[in-house]
This record gives structure tokens, sequence and C-alpha cells, in this order.
């Protein structure tokens, strides 16, 4: 398997539910009750959004350097 480390940005909406967006892959984005939560949706957001680029004959976004205040997700690309 080869995994691939994303950047990803929690933050809370006015619900108290926690977003989570990606700028490397701006089509993934999701939500969850915890940060927990949040977290393991995005990791099904971005292979499902990565897949979507594979599909489209697109190249897999390589990530970029994580900035302050941001998670590290891990997704299989394989």
């Amino acid at each position: 398997m080869r995994y691939m480390s994303y950047g990803v940005r929690l933050s809370r909406d006015e619900a108290g539910r926690y977003l989570v967006t990606c700028r490397d892959v701006p089509e993934a984005l999701t939500d969850g009750e915890s940060q927990e939560e949040a977290l393991r949706e995005m990791g099904d957001a971005l292979r499902v959004a990565l897949a979507g680029y594979v599909t489209e004959g697109r190249p897999i976004p390589t990530p970029s350097l994580t900035r302050d205040g941001e998670t590290i997700v891990e997704v299989d690309v394989d």
C-alpha cells in the first residue's frame, strides 16, 4: 500500500459540528460530531475524491507542507 499524508483544517460550525477541509484536495470536505469522527470521515472523503481524480485522468495532488493549525490525515492511494 502507498499512503499520502494531507494537511486538513478542522473548524466548528454554529451547531458545534466539526468541519474538515483540505486545501490540496478541495473536493474532499466532510464533518462529524467529534474531532475523531470528522477526521475519520475525512479519510473516506479523500479516498473518494482521489478516486475521482484517477477516473478523470487527473494527477493525484502532491501533499503540500502542513501549515500551522492543520492536522495530518493519511490516505491509501493504491
